[in-house]
């Protein structure tokens, strides 16, 4: 019966471990922003700077992000001038009629503002959390 218990205790210890890593692993990449640009506006390792630090920023509305962004495009290497629409979708916007959600605030920086739809619809795709998939 000792054994037994002993035995129960030491995989709940090794158990518990081993969610706590997998916690740590999953908290470590924990973006709240998702960034869709063209790819002749800036690179990746510009890009993943810029969501770094909004990262380090925390949660933030739209009007924040609106006066943020411009205002932090030259600091990362990005040509303000020309980015000509920055559009904002909310965490947990439902988009009809398919009803996607998505758990990242969606960041959208246009060169063309023809290309709005299809930006839109890419970064909802692409969304973490699509449920439509």
């Amino acid at each position: 019966m000792k054994a037994r218990y002993t035995l129960c205790v030491v995989a709940s210890l090794l158990f518990a471990t081993i969610a706590g890593a997998a916690a740590n692993l999953n908290l470590s990449k924990s973006n709240i922003y998702r960034l869709t640009y063209p790819g002749e506006l800036a690179s990746p390792v510009q890009v993943q700077a810029m969501l770094a630090e909004l990262d380090k920023m925390g949660p933030a509305d739209a009007a924040q992000l609106k006066q943020w962004l411009p205002a932090n495009f030259r600091r990362f290497g990005i040509a303000g001038d020309q980015v000509k629409k920055v559009i904002i979708l909310p965490r947990y916007r439902t988009i009809l009629p398919r009803y996607r959600t998505m758990k990242e605030t969606g960041i959208v920086l246009l060169t063309r503002p023809e290309d709005e739809a299809a930006a839109i619809a890419f970064t909802v795709k692409g969304s973490k959390s699509n449920t439509s998939e």
